[in-house]
């Protein structure tokens, strides 16, 4: 029977993990009472002959004593008496020996056995300021990584890290992984859970898997982003944004509210050179090493040992790519169905020297290649240092050493090389269940993504315990607990609950074992870095207690231990090998192991783009024009933020040198992107319809493209135009067969008009000419088509009434246009450049609804115009509900996001309500071409047009309509859902503070940005300066919750002392 993800509780059986006593000895404490009887009679008998009633006095003196000091945990009073080793570690310089033996230095082969492939480093004695020596121990010795190694074989090539520890040899893979989403369907987390416990029954005995999932605060690869595009853009306006979002950026990741997450699993096979296999046959282990030895020395008395350390690293990569990688890849791909992508050697080089070292990384030392050829595989290996790779690891860079210092302290590890220190917790006791499903595999994300967790890993190895044993210990148990029950009955204590209830567990795990369940050993363990001690304990502290009823606890006394447990360049198991009494792993069944997985985590939606922070910090990117052009549309009532975003756009346009065109409907003075666009002087249009003058039939400057590429680009701009004069043409007139022969009419009449040679040499001439040139002036308008719409131009042959009337519709229709007020705009030449980087048609006071959708059907004709005059643009319709009743419009703007792609048009669209789009005449067009919908801010009722018109889920959508997704002044950011094809993104933008005060437009936030403007200079140094000090001011206010009114009321005379431009990021 399938379980419900959201509401069947998932109990933890801790049964499984617990061992069965033997008789009344406590099995954790049966080794340590078997030693102490031995030194019981050592001392009582054998040394003193003093008798048995003494053994027997001893024995239960130092048993009870034991006992009493250790309780269940034995292992926390043993650790406390293992020192860390030596005085401190330091960097031996250990030499890199290779494993083919020809590529060893001579001087090397003279000191060094052919044979032996990792050497152990003598401590070195220093003097201490006490007059004594401190023992200082090679920290090379406690790793067992020889190199790394990448095998290219069936069209795949995949890396790994070579362990040796004895005849024992480790490959370790690496895998990278998106796990699993955090905002999951109910039917993908049955499959999650389902594909989980499965695949994990799979696990090869002997082997372990490693999940590591960690959160750091880190902008590096963020700022070098935003960098390139500043020092790359050509509009200091825009560079200026850029950089001072890089301030604000640096602010988040400081604060630890931004945050970079990666997930990596690694797997390990491991080969046995004395035995030759795997196998874990006493006998076949016996034969195979005495047929190894025998070739081993054969090897050396003919001089071929050579040729056969060769033959012998061959077949280890060979089998470790067919017996391990293989194995581990079917496994988590297709069993588990997670997205996979195998580390190669660079990547695995990379997240190793990031452990120790904040630099930037080094060529990898060493690296052993196998690579399939036409009849053999060779083996070549590429040597760029003689250091060890570990010794390159922790010998540090300017001078400064990055080897791990423990300071003969027992809870934290001191990393020079990225100025931290390194807590250690460990879960003791797992939890008791949890609620459903869905809590299940969520349960470490939501713990590790609260906002007091940052720079924070957390560690699970995983392997499978032996079925038998656990099997056996189950049944036993439960034979203990019916004992238990009947000594009651016959006592006359009445019923043993305790025992009753032990049975009942006991029988439940044997009942999931023979249903196929397996038992899984599970190490979980959390690193926390900090820069200080006092800040280390505090973190470990909020860490520790927010895990409910599960029981983690700090490692205080062998941190340095589990610390190098962690790392996968150690052969040792964590938690096991450093455990000398008892088993400190959590023993869980498969399906309750992936509770304790951290496997969930943010998906990353695009490389880069616009940044919005997720839960956990963690930044993902939406790009509409960078590596990709692609459509949006961002809802949300007033006051969500949606122009601050839509600006955040348009500046990741401009940055990169693409152009940004946008029609805006205004309501009266001061319109959203006004301040913001004028900024930019002669490089930012803002264009008043009421004001100024766009001609209608400017044609897009297409002589960047060649003859193919203008063609098509010039057929789609006549197909609008027809379009749009159709429209005006046709006014209020409803008539099906009219428009057809209108529309038929201006067909011809475009083609006589553009064909004709005087017409062609007045716009060649205009574009040489420049924009303000006299013959700009000339460039020809809607007066001068209109006479080629006549009987005689178009040489209609069989004229009928039909044709005249249609003739005669569309002469009187635009000449009444030109008449009109509205024909200064649409019917002269353009009284702007048809080159500025951005802009803006603001459709505000017309006199009635159909002269303002003529205008807009003009403004859009522009940004088509200015889109296919350049490769790439980008095109921005904001708050156009009102126009889409039309159903022209409406169809324009639906062609525009279902074809612009091809022309590199980016579009986003600013809307208060899904609805006008919706309903509008193109709405599925629309709707169904934005790759991503972001969505603010909504009423109650209008959360639910979301779930009837896009079918969104009512428990992710209802969360946009709560109190808490109103945008946060104080700490300035605004809440949005991001859909992208089925898959949610709860998330905040974080607008850079001059970003926020250039699009702030209400009433107040107008009228105080008008008087700080006022009072520098109309340059551009003047109104940078300007913009920077509103914008100082205006968050000040904000973050207060103080009014605007005394923003710019002090006058500035002298600007002289102010930074220029280019600086003003810096402060």
């Amino acid at each position: 029977m399938l379980k419900d993800p959201d509401k069947d509780f998932i109990s933890v059986n801790k049964i499984i993990g617990k061992q069965a006593s033997i008789g009344f000895i406590p099995a954790e404490q049966f080794l340590p009472w078997m030693v102490i009887a031995v030194i019981s009679y050592i001392l009582t008998n054998g040394l003193f002959s003093l008798g048995m009633p003494w053994f027997f006095t001893t024995t239960f003196w130092l048993i009870a004593s034991w006992w009493l000091l250790t309780g269940n945990k034995p292992h926390l009073f043993v650790d406390r008496f293992r020192p860390p080793p030596g005085n401190e570690w330091y960097n031996g310089n250990l030499l890199y020996l290779s494993p083919l033996t020809k590529h060893r230095p001579n001087p090397i082969r003279h000191r060094i056995s052919d044979s032996q492939v990792r050497v152990k480093l003598k401590p070195k004695l220093a003097p201490n300021q006490q007059g004594g020596n401190n023992r200082l121990m090679p920290f090379q010795n406690y790793q067992n990584l020889l190199c790394l190694v990448t095998i290219k074989k069936d069209g795949r090539e995949v890396s790994g890290y070579l362990l040796n520890e004895g005849s024992q040899y480790q490959i370790v893979f690496g895998f990278e992984t998106a796990g699993f989403h955090n905002i999951l369907y109910r039917h993908e987390v049955n499959n999650a859970a389902t594909a989980l416990e499965e695949g994990l029954k799979d696990i090869p005995p002997g082997e372990k898997m490693t999940f590591h999932t960690g959160c750091y605060s880190s902008d590096c690869d963020r700022q070098q982003q935003l960098t390139e595009l500043a020092d790359r853009c050509h509009l200091k306006p825009i560079s200026v944004l850029v950089r001072n979002e890089q301030k604000r950026i640096q602010e988040l990741n400081l604060a630890g509210s931004r945050q970079v997450w990666n997930q990596t699993i690694f797997c390990t096979w491991t080969f046995n050179a004395q035995s030759g296999s795997k196998s874990n046959d006493p006998l076949s282990k016996f034969i195979n090493g005495i047929v190894n030895t025998a070739n081993s020395i054969a090897a050396q008395f003919t001089g071929n040992e050579r040729i056969y350390s060769e033959r012998f690293y061959k077949q280890l990569l060979l089998d470790a790519f067919e017996q391990g990688y293989i194995r581990w890849e079917l496994l988590l791909n297709t069993k588990i169905g997670l997205e996979i992508q195998p580390m190669n050697a660079r990547s695995l080089w990379g997240w190793l020297w990031q452990k120790f070292n904040s630099a930037p990384v080094p060529p990898i030392p060493q690296l052993l290649t196998l690579k399939e050829a036409a009849s053999d595989c060779e083996l070549t290996e590429t040597i760029n240092s003689h250091k060890h790779a570990c010794t390159i690891l922790i010998e540090g860079m300017g001078g400064r050493s990055s080897c791990p210092e423990h300071r003969k302290a027992s809870s934290r590890i001191w990393l020079p090389g990225r100025n931290a220190e390194c807590g250690v917790l460990i879960m003791e006791d797992s939890p008791g269940g949890w609620l459903n499903t869905r809590e299940q595999l969520q349960w470490i994300w939501k713990i590790t993504s609260n906002s007091y967790v940052r720079d924070t890993e957390a560690i699970v190895e995983i392997s499978a315990a032996p079925n038998f044993i656990i099997q056996d210990n189950l049944a036993r148990q439960a034979k203990q607990s019916k004992s238990a029950k009947k000594r009651a009955l016959e006592k006359g204590q009445g019923r043993d609950v305790g025992a009753e209830v032990k049975q009942e567990e006991s029988f439940e795990a044997q009942k999931k074992m023979y249903k196929g369940a397996r038992a899984i050993h599970a190490a979980v363990t959390f690193l926390v870095y900090r820069p200080t001690k006092e800040q280390l304990t505090h973190a470990c502290q909020m860490l520790s207690h927010s895990f409910g009823s599960a029981k983690v606890l700090r490692e205080r006394n062998i941190a340095w231990q589990v610390w190098l447990e962690t790392l996968p360049i150690t052969a040792s198991w964590l938690l096991h090998s450093s455990s000398l009494i008892n088993e400190r792993r959590l023993t869980l069944d498969t399906e309750t192991v992936p509770g304790i997985l951290p496997l969930t985590a943010v998906r990353d939606i695009d490389l880069k783009g616009v940044e919005f922070i997720t839960k956990g910090g963690k930044p993902v990117y939406i790009d509409l024009m960078h590596d990709q052009t692609s459509r949006a549309v961002i809802t949300g009532e007033s006051g969500s933020g949606k122009s601050v975003l839509g600006w955040r756009f348009a500046v990741d346009a401009l940055a990169a040198n693409i152009p940004v065109v946008g029609m805006d409907i205004s309501a009266g003075s001061g319109s959203t992107f006004e301040t913001a666009v004028k900024l930019l002087g002669d490089d930012g249009a803002y264009y008043d319809i009421t004001k100024c003058s766009s001609n209608l039939l400017e044609i897009p400057d297409l002589r960047r493209f060649d003859r193919e590429e203008r063609s098509r680009r010039l057929d789609q701009w006549k197909e609008f135009i027809r379009k749009a004069l159709t429209v005006i043409s046709m006014g209020k007139v409803q008539d099906p067969k009219l428009a057809q022969r209108v529309d038929a009419i201006l067909l011809l009449t475009l083609k006589k008009f553009l064909e004709d040679p005087e017409i062609i040499d007045r716009y060649n001439t205009a574009f040489e000419k420049g924009w303000k040139s006299a013959e700009w002036q000339e460039m020809p308008t809607l007066k001068n088509l209109l006479k080629f719409c006549t009987k005689e131009q178009l040489n209609l042959q069989n004229f009928t009434d039909f044709d005249r009337i249609a003739i005669n519709q569309i002469i009187t229709q635009c000449n009444a246009l030109l008449a009109s007020p509205l024909g200064k705009a649409i019917g002269r030449p353009s009284t702007f450049s048809p080159e500025p980087a951005v802009k803006f048609f603001a459709l505000s006071n017309l006199g009635n609804e159909q002269d303002q959708y003529l205008m807009a059907i003009n403004a859009h004709a522009a940004c088509i115009r200015n889109a296919l005059s350049h490769p790439k643009s980008l095109f921005i319709g904001d708050e156009l509900s009102i126009l889409f009743k039309k159903d022209g419009f409406a169809e324009v703007v639906g062609e525009l996001c279902a074809v612009g792609r091809k022309n590199g048009i980016s579009v986003l669209l600013l809307s208060q309500d899904i609805d006008s789009i919706c309903d509008c005449s193109a709405g599925a067009m629309i709707m169904q071409n934005m790759v991503y919908r972001i969505t603010g801010r909504l009423t109650s009722n209008g959360a639910t047009s979301w779930v009837k018109r896009l079918a969104y889920p009512a428990e992710i959508i209802s969360q946009n309509a709560t109190e808490a997704f109103l945008p946060r002044a104080a700490d300035l950011y605004s809440n949005w859902l991001i859909e992208k094809g089925g898959r949610f993104w709860q998330s905040r933008y974080y607008p850079g503070e001059m970003i926020l005060a250039s699009v702030a437009n209400n009433q107040a936030e107008l009228m105080a940005r008008a008087r700080v403007m006022a009072q520098y200079p109309n340059t551009l140094k003047g109104q940078l300066l300007a913009l920077k000090q509103f914008a100082s001011e205006y968050v000040q206010a904000v973050k207060e919750g103080r009014s605007l009114a005394n923003i710019g009321k002090n006058a500035v005379t002298d600007i002289n002392g102010h930074k220029s431009p280019q600086d003003l990021m810096a402060s």
